[in-house]
Order: structure tokens, then C-alpha cells, then sequence
């Protein structure tokens, strides 16, 4: 009977063999890699996704304004979202205004409806002192609340010279909400309603960053070209920071009279829609004539902003 092999029994049984540290380090730097790669991609498809939200919800905040409109003799709104009576505005914005209209009317739910992609969440209007804290959480719970920012030619059209009041917020100062029937001049799909509001640092609601409720209207005069940087890029990711931890954006979203929604960016990259005012008269910076920023009533810019030229 053969004899087993002892020398083979002691052998030890051969150790796996393992990473060195240089391999390790290699495979660490191939995922480094990997992941700087991937992660823009997934982050910018992401906010892609985010920006197509919220086109959808202003398309579906477009359908009921047209839905108020046809219900309130071609009007698109009662005013703007403003309680500042006082100061001659709207009115309780649970009773004014376009979110009081859409909601009250259950046309469509502005504050289900915000911008994803917005870290601002709510509307300058709810801060105090027009509302204490507890009345503003009540208003946002009761849906009266959004992050868009209304065009000034939805809520007062156009400036109303028998008023001689030159303060184009002021609901006596123009001729009140815009209304669809009057735009025979001007193509209903370049007269902006709702856009993605600027974020504002300076005002807190609630603790949280908020969006004007209301562009400024003419600039320089009665009949001015319109200012838009209330308006502001609330999508992508522009080449700057405007905070140690938050790239600026570069688009927003748009809502025209006619109910389709566009897409316009901030082509000078200095993180709003401004006006070159060094020519005159001053004209837009970002936006093309794919935006309307004149006078209603005839159509164009006017070449003086204190007379229709």
C-alpha cells in the first residue's frame, strides 16, 4: 500500500494574493474619476428634468387663467398678488389678485404648482409687515402662495394718463389687468404673463428666500421699455457661484398670453434680465423680440418714455 507524500500534507495552503497600496490608490483614482465624470451628467439631467416640470406647471397655471379669462369677460386676472392697499395695490391676497383667482376659482393650484428647480419658496408679499408669520403659514396652507412672478402687463397693461400718477405699481395709475381682446397690436405669444421669479437674498418668508410678486413695468417713464429682472434664472447652472455652495442658474421659464410656455437664458451670464440703458432708448440685454417690452396700445417700443413716439 503506497505511502502518503507527509511533505505534502505539512504544506501550508498558499495565501490569496492581495492589493498593494499603489493598486489601491489606482482603483481609488478610477472612481474619483468615474464619479467626476458621471455626476455633472446626472445633476444636469436632473435639473433638465426639473426645468420640464416646470414648464408643465405653468402651461397648466396658463390653461386656467385662459379658463378665468373666459369666465370674467376676456380679463386674465383681478390684479396682482399685493395687499398693500395703502399704497394703492390690489387688495388681501386671498381675495385679489391671480393666485386669489386660481384658487378661489379652482382653476389651477399655483402654490402645488411652483418651480422644482427655485430655492425660493414663497412670494415677497407673505413677509411681514404685510402678514405675521402665523398668517402666512395659514395663507401657503390654504394655497394662496407661488414662485412665479407676475408680468406688469398682466396686472395693469398700460399707464393711465388721467391718473397724472407716475407710480406704475399703483392700480390707479394704469388701466388694471390686461385683457386679451386688447392685444390687436401685439401678438398674444410675446406678451409675458408668469415667469420664474429671481431669487432674493435681501427678503425672507418664513425663514426661506422669496421671489418678487410683480415686475416694475416701464423703465425711465410712463411708456419706457419694460424691466424684467424680477423675473429670473431659476434653471441650469451658470459659471459663477452666487454662494460658497450654490452655482447661479442660467434659464427660466415663461408664460405668454397666448398659453405656450418658453424657455429664455441669460445670455451675458450676470444672473438676471437686465436693460443695456447706455443707448437710447435702453433695450433688453437677454431677451429678443420673442419677448414684448413695449406699449401695448401701439404695438412697439416707444422711442421717448414720456411720450409715444
Amino acid at each position: 500500500m503506497a505511502q502518503p507524500n507527509r511533505s505534502a500534507l505539512r504544506r501550508p495552503a498558499a495565501r490569496p494574493h492581495g492589493f498593494t497600496l499603489i493598486e489601491l490608490l489606482v482603483v481609488i483614482a478610477v472612481i474619483a474619476l468615474l464619479i467626476s465624470i458621471l455626476l455633472p451628467g446626472l445633476r444636469g439631467a436632473r435639473e433638465k428634468g426639473r426645468e420640464t416640470v416646470c414648464a408643465a406647471n405653468l402651461r397648466i397655471i396658463g390653461i386656467g387663467v385662459a379658463s378665468y379669462a373666459a369666465e370674467n369677460g376676456d380679463v386674465t386676472c383681478s390684479g396682482s398678488f399685493d395687499p398693500e392697499v395703502a399704497a394703492g395695490r390690489d387688495g388681501p391676497v386671498d381675495r385679489v389678485g391671480w393666485i386669489a383667482d386660481q384658487v378661489n376659482g379652482k382653476f389651477s393650484a399655483p402654490n402645488e404648482q411652483r418651480c422644482p428647480s427655485n430655492p425660493a419658496l414663497y412670494n415677497q408679499k407673505l413677509r411681514t409687515p404685510f402678514y405675521t408669520d402665523a398668517q402666512a403659514r395659514d395663507l401657503v396652507a390654504r394655497g394662496y402662495n407661488s414662485n412665479y412672478t407676475q408680468a406688469w402687463f398682466m396686472a395693469r397693461s398700460e399707464w393711465r394718463p388721467a391718473s397724472n400718477d407716475y407710480n406704475m405699481r399703483r392700480v390707479r395709475a394704469t388701466q388694471g389687468p390686461l385683457k386679451l381682446s386688447r392685444l390687436t397690436r401685439v401678438a398674444p405669444a410675446a406678451v409675458p404673463l408668469l415667469a420664474d421669479g429671481k431669487i432674493s437674498d435681501a427678503e425672507r418668508v418664513l425663514g426661506e428666500r422669496c421671489v418678487a410678486t410683480l415686475t416694475d413695468g416701464p423703465f425711465g417713464g410712463p411708456y419706457g421699455v419694460q424691466k424684467y429682472t424680477d423675473f429670473g434664472p431659476a434653471h441650469g447652472f451658470a459659471n459663477k457661484w452666487i454662494t460658497q455652495k450654490e452655482l447661479a442658474k442660467l434659464r427660466a421659464n415663461i408664460l405668454f398670453a397666448d398659453g405656450h410656455v418658453a424657455v429664455f437664458a441669460d445670455r451675458d451670464n450676470d444672473g438676471e434680465f437686465g436693460i443695456d440703458n447706455t443707448v437710447d432708448p435702453p433695450r433688453q440685454r437677454d431677451f429678443g423680440h420673442d419677448v414684448f417690452d413695449g406699449v401695448l396700445s401701439i404695438g412697439r417700443a416707444s422711442a421717448n418714455a414720456f411720450e409715444l413716439e
